[in-house]
């Protein structure tokens, strides 16, 4: 296989010229594209090594997705490229990156919000149908005109790889929730630990807390970005006082580009009424790195303040008065409410997954070589052995941990560069991850050569 810019000015497919290479990512990279009637769009070129069908049936069940915070997935569909077997996706295209704006600047609270509804909205869409992301990151968070948009190309079902499938996928999602909750911390302060000392605005450090310790799930960050859900006593009955009408999830509230910019999902009694933010004119060509704007202030409603403070002094009144006539509740209500430390956020993925999950730093053991499932994990793949050799070598270097080794499972090319030896498939799953953290591609990959 030849390197990936030789490959500009080819065609895929004979309808998608490959105009320019945007980036390599492992064994596939993206090019700018069109489909024939100068409609821009970008497309993913991917080198299979015998998992052709598994790719594009995951694709087959992205495109199906109508959701408008994932990018869309246009076409898909297999090609051979210079004896060169190739899966190919066409997506929307998208105009910047999440890490790009981080490399200059964090976000605003407004904008941090406008993000984390983008986001929440395409992981309900994803969670809903059993699929999982696993590769929240800035990089994958894009912009596409006005919309906050999630890449999508690298979603896939939640595996079964053990005998409790819902434990499988309770343990995935919650590493989305994790994820995502470090990119809410790199867009406040543009750092993937918490600052020492660091007070995040509301509700993004309760976000941020709970969400990288495992305490809160989707639906309650969902709902402390829409606070609105939390029942409050009414100010007056509906037909003495119109209320607004409440958005009921935060796909909804997304509905449309302008929507995403136009309309919050929290009140702020204190600040004054404020006009509505104009709608988004198509066309707009400002930066797009300030795309991320600000969000119109919503109504004041004072009278709903009022209610608040009323019902809060009750509660206070009746708390003391029950705490000077049991004096061992005190003592008995701390400890059956545990508070989770700011210490806690800054906990690494592996430590903040759900219990139930293996540790991903472990290196595994090998299998038994009497097993018949050889499990490998796949980092680089070459045409010619010697490349092949020269990979194992750089990566020993630096990562000898890693055992890298030139692995062919029927005795020519591709030569496919492997770590970690063969291996069941938990253990290849579990060293998949620690490669990663090493530094290998994020589109490293677990495949089973069996033996005969």
């Amino acid at each position: 296989m030849q390197l990936w810019n030789d490959y500009e000015g080819r065609t895929i497919a004979e309808a998608y010229p490959l105009e320019k290479l945007l980036r390599p990512e492992g064994r596939s990279a993206f090019f700018s594209t069109s489909n024939g009637t100068g409609t821009p769009a970008v497309i993913r070129l991917i080198e299979a090594h015998f998992d052709e069908s598994e790719i594009l049936n995951r694709w087959r069940v992205v495109a199906e997705i109508n959701q408008i915070n994932l990018v869309h997935l246009r076409k898909y569909g297999q090609a051979t490229l210079d004896e060169t077997p190739l899966v190919y996706a066409v997506m929307e295209p998208t105009e910047a990156s999440l890490a790009e704006v981080l490399a200059d600047r964090p976000l605003t609270p407004d904008e941090t919000r406008q993000v984390a509804t983008s986001v929440v909205a395409a992981l309900e869409a994803l969670h809903s149908r059993n699929l999982v992301h696993e590769h929240i990151e800035p990089t994958n968070v894009l912009a596409a005109g006005e919309v906050v948009k999630l890449r999508s190309d690298c979603i896939r079902e939640v595996p079964a790889t053990s005998d409790d499938p819902q434990q499988d996928a309770k343990t995935l999602k919650a590493r989305d929730v994790h994820d995502f909750s470090l990119v809410l911390l790199q867009c406040l302060t543009q750092q993937s630990t918490m600052p020492t000392g660091t007070t995040l605005p509301a509700p993004f450090h309760d976000i941020i807390r709970n969400g990288t310790t495992g305490v809160w799930d989707l639906p309650q960050i969902a709902a402390a970005l829409n606070p609105t859900f939390r029942p409050i006593a009414p100010a007056a009955p509906a037909a003495e006082r119109p209320r607004p009408a409440l958005v009921t999830n935060a796909s909804s509230q997304l509905a449309s580009p302008a929507k995403a910019i136009a309309e919050p999902v929290t009140t702020t009694p204190s600040k004054p009424a404020q006009p509505p933010t104009p709608p988004i004119i198509p066309g707009d060509t400002k930066d797009v790195r300030h795309r991320l704007s600000s969000q119109a202030e919503p109504e004041p409603q004072p009278r709903k303040g009022l209610w608040i403070a009323a019902v809060i002094g009750a509660i206070l009144l009746a708390f003391l008065l029950w705490h000077f006539l049991s004096p061992n509740t005190a003592q008995s209500s701390s400890a059956a409410q545990p508070i989770t430390t700011l210490a806690a956020a800054t906990q690494p993925e592996t430590s903040s997954a759900p219990p139930a999950e293996t540790p991903t730093n472990a290196a595994p053991t090998p299998s038994s070589t009497g097993s018949r499932d050889q499990w490998r994990v796949v980092a680089y793949t070459y045409n010619h052995e010697s490349q092949a050799q020269k990979k194992v070598s750089t990566i020993s270097r630096r990562h000898p941990s890693l055992n890298p080794e030139v692995f062919t499972p029927n005795g020519h090319a591709p030569y496919l560069v492997t770590v970690g030896g063969p291996m069941t498939r938990d253990e290849a799953n579990a060293f998949k991850q620690k490669a990663r953290a090493e530094g290998l591609p994020r589109d490293i990959y677990t495949q089973n050569y069996t033996t005969r």
